[in-house]
């Protein structure tokens, strides 16, 4: 799922930016979309449905980009709780994750390179969906 459409309300939804909902009489206009690109290449999650969000994750006073994706890879069943695990062999639930787009820019200039899964100790973070 390439992430133009969604952008401008990404950005106008996050922190620090102006309210939507200042005036009732207000006219609300959204700027074009844009395609993100991380190493000058399109941002594009590779397993199914993507949930963008900008916020300043690592605390250096830029906002970052955080895309949760899920879709067609499975969630170990071994990692879920007990009391799931037999039914998750009758319908099993995808597996959830967090990529971490850390903003090498600024908010208006943003630039981003790699991404990284959120981690949980030494493995990627992630969690079932259904």
């Amino acid at each position: 799922m390439m992430l133009s459409a969604l952008l401008p309300c990404i950005f106008l939804l996050s922190p620090g930016a102006p309210s939507l909902l200042a005036g009732a009489d207000a006219e609300i206009v959204f700027a074009p979309p844009v395609r993100l690109e991380a190493n000058g290449v399109p941002i594009d999650v590779t397993i199914g449905h993507a949930a963008p969000y900008v916020i300043d994750f690592d605390g250096d006073g830029v906002r970052d980009l955080l895309v949760g994706e899920f879709g067609d890879v499975d969630f170990p069943v071994e990692r879920l709780p007990k009391r799931l695990q037999e039914a998750a062999k009758k319908s099993s639930y995808s597996q959830g994750k967090l990529r971490i787009y850390r903003n090498h820019g600024s908010d208006e200039q943003p630039l981003f390179k790699d991404f990284e899964y959120l981690r949980a100790g030494r493995e990627d973070a992630s969690m079932p969906t259904t």
